[in-house]
């Protein structure tokens, strides 16, 4: 299966808990832009599993992004993930969100692809 141009969208309505406000990332009653972050971020996450085998998971490790419009609390937004490279387990997308009168952020984002129980154990092993 041809990884390249694979899409995947997600959509969330604008609520309470994510708004600038109330993630610390402003003091206004918007949809704040960890938010938006987040939502592309889950979007990739998506966009990627179906490729993944047993055992594995993605994380992420980088992301680029703009945040140009402010979208009220009761709107709908949604961010689509496309893959646009593979290199081994190093998958490259871009990353675009919307809320209901257009575009209001968009970037790109890097995530890899390893064995989830070993990452598990290696960041536990931080604690000893």
């Amino acid at each position: 299966m041809d990884w390249i141009n694979t899409e995947y969208t997600m959509e969330w309505v604008v609520t309470g808990d994510k708004i600038a406000a109330n993630v610390g990332s402003g003091d206004v009653n918007v949809f704040a832009t960890p938010m938006m972050i987040a939502l592309m971020e889950g979007a990739a996450v998506q966009c990627l599993k179906p490729f993944l085998e047993e055992g594995q998971t993605s994380v992420g490790a980088s992301i680029s992004t703009s945040h140009t419009a402010a979208t009220p609390i009761g709107m709908k937004v949604k961010a689509t993930a496309k893959i646009v490279a593979v290199d081994g387990k190093k998958i490259d997308f871009t990353v675009q969100a919307f809320d209901e009168c257009g575009v209001i952020g968009e970037g790109t984002h890097t995530r890899f692809i390893l064995n989830k129980e070993r990452f598990e154990q290696k960041a536990a092993a931080k604690l000893k």
